[in-house]
């Protein structure tokens, strides 16, 4: 059994949206009124997941977690609507805000993608919520662009991999609020942006630990049983220790690797041993379903395609198992890669700052990636602009992936299409990739920043829907180094004095000096699944070639499926070659229990007859 969808949508606060409001309560176990009594807020959340602060008729709500108390909350409120954004930028945690002052509407999720909004128009006025099948009546028609671009392997960025897969749904970009009229009309207003990278790592490191601490305790101070992920790498055993000092009862979990050679096993059990008061949980290999499990399935309430769907059912077992135990929320340390690794990317601009530093260090990176000496050379001295690069981008979707040994400094992600994708998914792909490019501008100063938030970004995109799994089972997934406040304290360092051949993660390494013991900071492996993709590939084959077998994706025109199950029957000699088959399966999964026969308009989810205010 699932645990049903939680979900808000926001309501503007006129005679207008009765009717909207009508069709929303009816699915709704809260409503939060506006001053007017006119419904405001109208949802189904977990208990303590929402804070309601009320100054005479202005309002402001918060839903998620943060370390923000009531006190807080009304200072920002007290700025009125035009000095939100500024007053609540540093609040630590990961939530969504939703203000209404004088009769208008304010509201935004996160800049890291993990927390995000859509809107549509319900009967005359524009309605917003954070779930696309909140907005949608069952059976609306998908929108095949979208789904190209998910065909594509890593997603395309720019903002591209937010597109809302079914149409008459829109996306409120990451780093923009949606503001609701009084008319119920809708406008977008930024409110955030990249800090600028001045500070010298010396200088930032304590922000940075600092901004870890308040994340993770945004998690645990709501009291009871906490989780963590414990697989041996820095950034899992980072989180468990630092849930340790404020949890009251942490439950560390981990599976086992089916690889032998994957060391993963012998870390986690030095990162145990600092943890004595924890309960640890750790499952045999063999008693957790192997990647690509029951893949043809029908997947729980997701309101856009799963990109890692080859882990949905172990991620399930995970949750069911975490709930078994009393975990009630849950942390991963999904996140730690895209902030503190990569950090060659900062190469480019070191190489118009310091050139003769630039090419010792691009020296050291060759020998140890055996980077083409041409190549990089090239790569160093490319000095195109983001339109260019994303125009550049677009016209190389067939080219040959990029790997570790391609020299890589570019504003844009390298997204490649399958071979199994048709011209028609590649003109779709190709056309919205220029035409960001003729508004599109950077998230930030530089190339490298630019492309860090990019990465968190795509994988807020897919944290939000792997937390829908978690949510299915009755646990809440946390990922505090995706917390707009981590990204903003690692993005104002100064980048350049990172990029160190033989420093792994240097920046999380000395924010965490005191709370990793210098044993476990020696380590300089990471653990690798190839084993586990390829024993589930074969043990599941005939799961992954169901999925082919009168594909929605090729009824839309997107995929040729005789060239897909081609893809998955033929040899592969490397794991990364899985990840294209994983995107488009993971859409015709969704699309299979989405898409279906147009059907009158409804309430998005089964009637609730509970109502309450915000706790």
């Amino acid at each position: 059994m699932y645990a049903p969808p939680t979900w808000f949508a926001v309501l503007p606060d006129t005679d207008d949206a009765v009717p909207a409001a009508r069709l929303l309560t009816a699915a709704a176990g809260r409503v939060v009124p506006h001053a007017s009594g006119r419904p405001w807020i109208v949802g189904t959340w977990g208990p303590g997941e929402a804070a309601l602060v009320i100054a005479g008729p202005s309002r402001l709500a918060l839903i998620g977690r943060s370390t923000a108390g009531a006190a807080v909350l009304e200072t920002a409120l007290a700025g009125g609507l035009d000095r939100i954004a500024e007053r609540t930028r540093a609040l630590s945690g990961c939530f969504h805000l939703i203000a209404a002052v004088d009769g208008r509407v304010w509201a935004r999720g996160s800049a890291s993608g993990v927390r995000r909004l859509f809107h549509t128009d319900i009967r005359g006025v524009r309605v917003l919520a954070d779930r696309t099948d909140a907005l949608a009546s069952p059976g609306a028609p998908v929108d095949p662009g979208a789904l190209a671009l998910r065909l594509a392997v890593p997603a395309p960025g720019e903002g591209l991999e937010q597109a809302a897969p079914l149409r008459g749904v829109d996306a409120v970009p990451a780093d923009h609020a949606a503001v609701l009229g009084t008319d119920g009309s809708l406008r977008l207003s930024r409110w955030w942006e990249a800090p600028r990278p001045t500070l010298s790592p010396e200088a930032g490191v304590p922000a940075v630990a600092e901004a870890l601490e308040e994340a993770v305790l945004a998690r645990t101070r709501a009291a009871g049983t906490v989780g963590c992920d414990l697989s041996g790498g820095w950034d899992s055993t980072s989180l468990s220790l630092l849930a340790a000092r404020s949890a009251e009862r942490l439950v560390t979990y981990r599976w086992d690797s089916s690889d032998p050679a994957n060391d993963d096993a012998a870390w986690a059990d030095r990162a145990r041993a600092l943890l004595p008061e924890a309960v640890h949980r750790v499952v045999p290999a063999d008693e957790i379903p192997r990647w690509f499990a029951r893949i043809d399935a029908p997947s729980p309430a997701l309101d856009e395609p799963l990109p890692c769907i080859r882990v949905r059912e172990r991620t399930l077992h995970s949750a069911r198992d975490l709930a078994s135990h009393g975990t009630r929320l849950h942390m991963n340390g999904q996140g730690g890669d895209e902030l503190f690794a990569g950090n060659s990317i900062h190469l480019h601009a070191l190489a118009a700052q310091a050139p003769f530093t630039a090419l010792g260090r691009a020296w050291a990176y060759r020998a140890l990636l055996r980077w083409p000496v041409w190549a990089t050379a090239r790569a160093l001295a490319d000095r195109r602009g983001h339109a260019r690069a994303l125009r550049r981008a677009a016209g190389a979707l067939d080219a040959p992936a990029v790997t570790p040994r391609t020299p890589f400094f570019d504003w844009v992600f390298p997204a490649r299409l399958p071979p199994w994708a048709t011209p028609d998914a590649h003109e779709e792909v190709a056309g919205r990739m220029r035409a960001a490019a003729a508004s599109a501008a950077p998230s930030a100063h530089t190339r490298a920043q630019h492309v860090k938030v990019q990465t968190v970004r795509s994988s807020g995109c897919t944290i939000r829907l792997v937390d829908q799994l978690y949510r299915s089972a009755g646990v809440e997934l946390a990922t505090p180094y995706l917390d707009d406040t981590v990204m903003d304290a690692v993005l104002s360092i100064d980048g350049t004095r990172l990029c160190d051949p033989y420093r792994y993660k240097p920046l999380l390494a000395e924010a965490m000096r005191g709370v990793l013991p210098e044993e476990l900071l020696q380590r300089r492996t990471k653990g690798e699944f190839s084993g586990d993709a390829f024993t589930g590939l074969n043990e599941h084959r005939s799961a992954l070639l169901a999925l082919t077998e009168d594909m929605r994706l090729e009824r839309l025109g997107l995929v040729d499926s005789r060239a897909l199950r081609a893809a998955i029957t033929g040899p592969h000699t490397a794991s990364s070659g899985l990840a294209a088959i994983e995107a488009t399966l993971g859409a015709e999964n969704w699309l299979r229990r989405t898409h279906r026969p147009q059907a009158p308009a409804s309430p998005p989810f089964p009637p609730r007859s509970r109502i309450g205010e915000a706790t």
